[in-house]
């Protein structure tokens, strides 16, 4: 059935789309909570002249802070790819039906 390709690779691209989403979420979050970690060191660094954990600090953050964003941009995929539990459901019973057609028919 042609169309069940089509929707099966939808289904495909949205469960990856989820996936990816989901560990780029993950590793923003651990990259930012790093960066808040040695944030403790921000102040003593300035205060010695040092610009090391300013600079280490604001990469880390906002490398952190860019993933997150990618992350929840990619879970949040609206398109052709995004397909529901009642859109996989009917799509599960469609071919069913198809089925039964067939082994009726023939």
């Amino acid at each position: 059935m042609p169309g069940y390709d089509r929707d099966q690779v939808a289904i495909d691209n949205t469960v990856e789309n989820r996936r990816l989403g989901s560990e780029l979420l993950t590793a923003g979050w651990v990259l930012m909570c790093m960066g808040g970690m040695y944030g403790v060191f921000v102040f003593i660094s300035l205060r010695d002249g040092s610009w090391f954990w300013p600079i280490s600090v604001g990469v880390v953050g906002g490398a952190g802070f860019v993933l997150a964003v990618m992350g929840t941009l990619y879970r949040r995929a609206i398109g052709p790819t995004r397909l529901g539990r009642r859109d996989i459901a009917r799509t599960l019973r469609q071919q069913k039906q198809d089925e039964d057609e067939e082994r009726t028919v023939a």
